[in-house]
């Protein structure tokens, strides 16, 4: 490294050296000599070359300190842009980290949100089950005891009309009784009458055969004997018909007292067969009430269960909703303390580029003003007053440089307080995460103990039902088998009333099914609307990520902008190039895995399809199997009633018919009238049971439907999520890759302008640098510059500038040095120059510095537009 104390221990004159300053001076006519060949006058003398000595040394410490600070400000800069760029990486990583963050959180809340709605719709239908099952029961029961209230009065009905019958058949008998003494009485008077008639007239046929024996005594014994036995004949025949007659009373007697003890038997059977089924209603009853009460209070106990469940899964839902608020707020904060750093980063870059822009500017001034130079030589004046200008604009740039510092500086600190910031947000986040992963936990334990609370109770009220249904079907076979005894000549009504009920029944039944389908109608519009509202909410979360997201890329690409303007700026193309080509391939990477997960979830999308089909197959093959179970049950029931009526009706008549006879119509008829009542209030009673459960079936079905429905929906909802999710991904990474492409393009080119314009720079360095070490040597082996040897190391490290000394003015002033002048002497001598014009003849190779080209350079005069200069000049970089 050269320095100022060099050049004055090889030029100073007490030194005892002067062997480089005797060999210009005792060499006058070589020079001499050259000049004139090449066409230039010069005068060198011992002082000049001392002055230019302490001239060159001064100037030479101070570019080299000029130097030094500025080598030093552009590798601290370097490094804070580098500092800075790895920041605002690190910055853009943890952003989308965090943003990637609140998506999966926001989709974990739409989770958890979904799986409270589910349990509430679990909840509402197991209230609405229970409610049925409760309402069936009280219907159930009412029935019962209606039916028990009808029983009841056809039972006294039944006994009023029975005992009413025996008291008529007693006065039937009665009467009968009295009739047949007063027959009998009749038939004796008769007898005795027709006996003393045949008396009177045997006694007068007495008397007149007397008389006519006595008058006709001539009259034989035979005429005697004949009458005496047509006499006994008729007294044997008359006596004959007497005992014919009793033996009919004794026989009617014992008839009227067998067909009254028969009658009696089998009113007192249908007595005890009455009580029995009134003893046993009576007990079902009270079995019924005792089920009743057991099932209110376990009823009572599940509800106060499942509302405590409930009130617990509230208080956890309002828990996390105010905690996703604290979370919503702090984010919020974080992206207002977020964007409140952006925008001082924003002002510093802007702060930065319009320091780019007034070094850029004066840039172009200062090409403007070789312009001029080559335009006019009258400008130097001016020339001289830019490069104070360019003095001044150096300290104004070392100004900015230290506020840019000192940014740095304050960016440097707001960064650590971001990182802190990030650091406790972090925490919170962890903090967070744990609280939600609990609180799922928990969620997942009480969803499972519902579903196992809910499958318990749902198989208590299936075995319930069961044992109710068995009980009913029971205590309906008993009846059938009680009630089945007394019916008589119903086929063809029974048939006419069968055909009716069944054309009624399908009739109620197509009503319901048009009702069923209805309400289905109107359930699936509200479901739709339902799915619609939250398809709209969906879509305005969407479109407020969608924008929060529009933001954050907003800013990352007016981040990665300054990044990349700030790297065009300080020339770090190729790492930006390494680090685009890794988030190349990191984003090809994503894309493959985003392509896997589409695919992964198109597979599950169809397998689920797959399933729903399979799930609505077999619910249709179900319902189609349970309607043909149905219709084989009612055709069975139809064709055991129907066997069973008849034969019943056939042994019944059969009986009836052996039994009373004609005298017993009318008991019959009333007889008969009571049972068709007793079968239609069967009748009615099994359609009811009948219609009950095809409306339970009904309503599984459609439970099964609108679970169907719910799961379709949802399916629905998350392929449309998953869709539009990967869309917008699809469309992110698609512009990413866009802008990626464009800028690698952009920077591509950047470096290739750049690489040539490098390469035509060196080319042309190298030919100037051959040019002026020939030039050099030339001079060295002419004599004209003999120091130039010992100058070149100390020119080359502190990068001077040399120009050969000018020729005296004609007026034979001695040359003098420019540097080591105050501005006011400046200043003087431009407004003498001014004044007083200078026509002094220029040398026609001028040397130039290694900063301005890269070695040094030999030039003709024309290059440096024949300036009119001192003789010895140290010019700036920016002048060329």
């Amino acid at each position: 490294m050269a320095t100022g104390a060099s050049w004055q221990q090889q030029y100073s004159p007490a030194s005892g050296n002067p062997t480089s300053t005797a060999g210009l001076g005792n060499n006058p006519s070589s020079s001499t000599n050259l000049f004139y060949e090449t066409g230039l006058t010069m005068e060198y003398t011992q002082d000049l070359h001392l002055k230019m000595s302490k001239k060159i040394a001064q100037l030479t410490k101070v570019i080299y300190a000029l130097n030094t600070k500025n080598d030093e400000h552009e590798d601290a800069i370097q490094t804070l842009k580098e500092a800075q760029e790895d920041e605002v990486a690190q910055i853009l990583s943890e952003t989308r980290e965090k943003i990637l963050q609140y998506k999966s959180k926001m989709a974990d809340e739409a989770e958890l949100r979904r799986r409270l709605q589910s349990l509430e719709e679990s909840a509402e239908l197991h209230e609405h089950m229970k409610r049925q099952a409760l309402a069936e029961f009280e219907m159930y029961r009412q029935r019962m005891e209606d039916t028990q209230l009808c029983t009841e009065a056809q039972h006294t009905q039944r006994v009023v009309s029975m005992s009413r019958e025996v008291e008529e058949m007693r006065h039937d008998f009665e009467e009968k009784l009295r009739a047949f003494g007063q027959v009998q009485a009749q038939f004796e008077q008769e007898k005795r009458r027709a006996v003393e008639e045949l008396r009177a007239t045997h006694r007068l046929e007495v008397q007149e055969l007397l008389q006519s024996q006595q008058d006709q005594s001539a009259s034989s014994s035979l005429d005697q004997e004949k009458l005496a036995e047509l006499h006994r004949a008729e007294v044997e025949a008359l006596m004959q018909r007497v005992e014919e007659l009793s033996q009919e009373r004794v026989r009617l007697v014992e008839d009227y007292e067998a067909k009254l003890t028969k009658a009696q038997a089998f009113y007192e059977r249908e007595l005890e067969a009455m009580r029995r089924t009134q003893q046993l209603t009576t007990e079902n009853l009270l079995a019924w009430k005792r089920t009743e009460v057991e099932l209110r209070k376990e009823f009572q106990v599940q509800e106060a269960a499942l509302q405590r469940t409930l009130g617990k899964l509230r208080a956890e839902l309002q828990r996390a909703q105010e905690e996703s608020r604290e979370t919503r707020d702090k984010t919020n904060r974080l992206q207002a303390s977020l964007n409140s750093a952006e925008c001082t980063i924003k002002e510093l870059h802007k702060q930065l580029e319009e320091a780019i822009q007034d070094g850029e500017i004066w840039v172009m001034q200062l090409k403007d003003t070789e312009y001029e130079l080559e335009c006019s030589r009258d400008r130097v004046q001016q020339q001289a007053r830019q490069i104070l200008h360019k003095a001044s604009q150096i300290g104004s740039l070392q100004a900015t440089q230290m506020s840019l510092e000192a940014t740095m500086r304050d960016l440097e600190s707001e960064q650590g307080r971001l990182r802190e910031r990030i650091v406790e947000l972090e925490q919170e986040r962890e903090q967070l995460q744990v609280q939600t992963k609990s609180l799922e936990e928990q969620q997942h334990q009480q969803i499972q103990a519902l579903e196992k609370t809910l499958s318990e109770e749902q198989q208590k009220y299936e075995s319930e039902l069961a044992q109710v249904k068995a009980k009913y079907e029971e205590e309906v076979e008993r009846l059938k088998e009680t009630q089945t005894q007394a019916l008589d000549e119903l086929t063809e009504k029974h048939i006419a009333m069968q055909e009716s009920a069944r054309n009624a029944a399908e009739r109620e039944k197509d009503q319901r099914i048009a009702d069923m389908g209805q309400q289905f109608e109107i359930r699936r519009l509200s479901l739709e609307e339902q799915r619609n509202h939250l398809q709209q909410q969906l879509e305005n979360l969407r479109e407020e990520l969608s924008a929060k997201a529009g933001i954050a890329n907003q800013e990352v690409c007016h981040l990665q902008e300054l990044v990349r303007d700030g790297e065009l700026n300080l020339q770090s193309a190729q790492g930006h190039i390494c680090c685009l080509k890794e988030t190349q391939e990191k984003l090809l990477m994503e894309l493959d895995a985003t392509r896997a997960r589409v695919r992964e979830t198109s597979n599950m999308l169809t397998d689920l399809q797959e399933e729903l089909t399979t799930q609505k197959q077999q619910h249709d093959a179900k319902v189609i199997s349970i309607k043909t179970e149905e219709k084989q049950k009612m055709d069975k029931m139809a064709e055991d009633l129907d066997m069973k009526w008849t034969a019943a009706l056939s042994a019944e008549l059969e009986s009836l018919r052996d039994e009373l006879g004609a005298e017993h119509d009318a008991e019959k008829q009333g007889s008969l009238a009571q049972l068709a009542q007793q079968r239609d209030l069967e009748m009615m009673a099994a359609r009811d049971t009948w219609q009950r459960k095809v409306e339970d079936l009904l309503e599984q079905i459609s439970l099964l439907k609108q679970s169907l429905e719910l799961q379709l929906s949802q399916s629905k909802g998350a392929l449309q999520q998953l869709q539009s999710q990967f869309a917008q991904e699809r469309e992110h990474l698609a512009q990413e890759m866009q802008e990626m492409t464009l800028d690698h393009q952009h920077r591509e080119r950047r470096l290739q302008e750049a690489h040539c314009i490098a390469v035509q720079t060196m080319d042309e360095a190298r030919q100037r640098n051959l040019r002026v070490r020939h030039s050099l040597r030339g001079l060295a082996n002419s004599g004209l510059i003999s120091s130039i040897p010992s100058l070149l190391p100390c020119c080359h490290a502190v990068r001077l500038i040399l120009v050969t000394p000018l020729p005296s003015s004609p007026s034979g002033c001695e040359p003098s040095a420019l540097p080591a002048i105050s501005p006011q002497q400046q200043q003087q001598q431009q407004q003498q120059q001014q004044q007083q014009p200078v026509s002094v003849a220029m040398p026609q190779w001028v040397l130039l510095p290694q900063w301005a080209l890269p070695q040094w350079v030999l030039l003709p005069q024309w290059a440096l537009h024949q300036w009119v200069l001192p003789q010895w000049v140290l010019l700036p970089q920016g002048l060329l």
